[in-house]
């Protein structure tokens, strides 16, 4: 018997729990569907609905710490900012018929940056000034003279606690300057902080660039194909554990066969039923929600296997770590929305701070998310970042592989 037989072995019998293999490519499609249709972004909706958030500002201040919260605000990639056209008047006359306004068409949200903002963002104590959003979750928007509504009243209540994140982390950098007139530490990072350069582009620029990219298909098909791939880790787990209790493992150590062998063997029926996974989601990306699959989509390929690698090999130093299926399931799904969770896989790691960004690359999540994104939703994609991307997904498969062995080997 050898590491084929093994694999062989093992694709027979995955293939007979037809249920469970419903389920785990069913499952990913059911949950796109459902949070896509919880944002209102279906492809039967509205175009201006498979963008991004799309928000409106109506900068009453006029001053450059005003200009650069709008500018900062519009460099999320799936933020659209429309600038307001603001009528002649005096302040409360112009705040009033803006606020009366009807939304433009596919607009979210309305942010009015009133005309005391910068005055009251420079007096506030420096303390909060230095907090990450001290200001706005203690004291609310109004305390700077920042108003949001809503296109609709009913508005998802996710869109509006991302939003009012997203304004937040932008005040850090837009108050640059006035943290740096009173923290003198601050003044290298505020003479080295400009306005994004995502400003200066026209909404109608920006919206034949981004109508693709920003599409919310194309975040959420690859964000929760790599979270379903993962998800393969309990299942191994409860497969490998239960031959162990049912003896079949302890038969195939006494046999004549490497421990390497036996991992292979074991490893690949995974892998394959990985990648047929992840060939069902993307096939149904494009057929179901109209998923680009990007310039060069051949290049989705090595990208497919290196993630499914990495899946299967954390599955089986998981599957030489637990003991029982109760630290299976609890331990795995521990562990796996974590990963999720910080990588990106549920929300877009650009709405992050930057030193959770960072700490996301130590997951194969967040690699295997930036290949992707750059193959979908870049006109002209880099081979260097998707290499680069896959050799660190490589490099995750083989650490984990090689931990599993020897954890394998000290069990034996």
């Amino acid at each position: 018997m050898d590491a084929f037989t093994i694999t062989l072995k093992d694709l027979l019998l995955l293939t007979r729990d037809r249920r469970a293999l419903i389920i785990l490519v069913a499952m990913p499609m059911v949950i796109i569907a459902i949070v896509g249709g919880s944002t209102g972004r279906l492809r039967t909706a509205r175009l201006q609905n498979q963008m991004g958030l799309q928000i409106e500002v109506a900068d009453l201040c006029n001053t450059a710490v005003s200009q650069r919260l709008s500018g900062f605000l519009a460099a999320y990639d799936s933020v659209l900012i429309r600038p307001m056209d603001l009528p002649s008047g005096n302040p409360a006359e112009s705040r009033t018929l803006v606020r009366d306004r009807p939304f433009a068409e596919g607009s979210d949200a309305r942010l009015i940056i009133g005309p005391q903002f910068e005055e009251l963002a420079r007096a506030i104590p420096p303390r909060e000034l230095t907090s990450p959003d001290e200001t706005t979750r203690t004291r609310g928007l109004d305390a700077l003279d920042l108003e949001l509504s809503w296109e609709k009243a009913d508005a998802d209540p996710m869109m509006k606690g991302l939003s009012r994140a997203l304004i937040a982390l932008s005040l850090q950098n837009a108050l640059l300057p006035v943290i740096a007139e009173k923290v003198p530490v601050f003044r290298g990072a505020a003479r080295n902080s400009v306005i994004p350069e995502a400003w200066e582009r026209t909404p109608e620029a920006r919206t034949s660039a981004e109508d693709v990219s920003a599409r919310v298909y194309q975040f959420f098909i690859p964000s929760y194909t790599v979270l379903f791939v993962f998800f393969l880790v309990n299942i191994m787990g409860r497969s490998i554990i239960g031959e162990r209790e049912s003896g079949t493992l302890r038969r195939l150590q006494v046999a004549p066969i490497s421990p390497t062998a036996i991992l292979v063997g074991k490893t690949l029926p995974f892998l394959v039923l990985s990648l047929v996974q992840t060939v069902i989601l993307l096939i149904s990306g494009k057929l179901l929600f109209g998923m680009s699959w990007g310039a060069e989509p051949l290049l989705l390929l090595p990208v497919m296997l290196c993630t499914s690698a990495a899946a299967t090999a954390l599955g089986l130093l998981f599957s030489t770590v637990a003991q029982t299926e109760s630290q299976v399931s609890s331990m795995g799904n521990l562990i796996l929305l974590s990963c999720a969770g910080i990588s990106g896989c549920l929300v877009p790691r650009d709405w992050m701070p930057p030193l959770t960004r960072q700490i996301s690359l130590l997951t194969p999540h967040a690699w295997a998310l930036d290949a992707y994104g750059e193959l979908l939703t870049t006109d002209a994609p880099s081979h260097h970042a998707v290499a680069v991307a896959c050799g660190v997904l490589l490099l995750f498969a083989a650490a984990f592989f090689v931990l599993g062995l020897l954890r394998f080997r000290v069990r034996t």
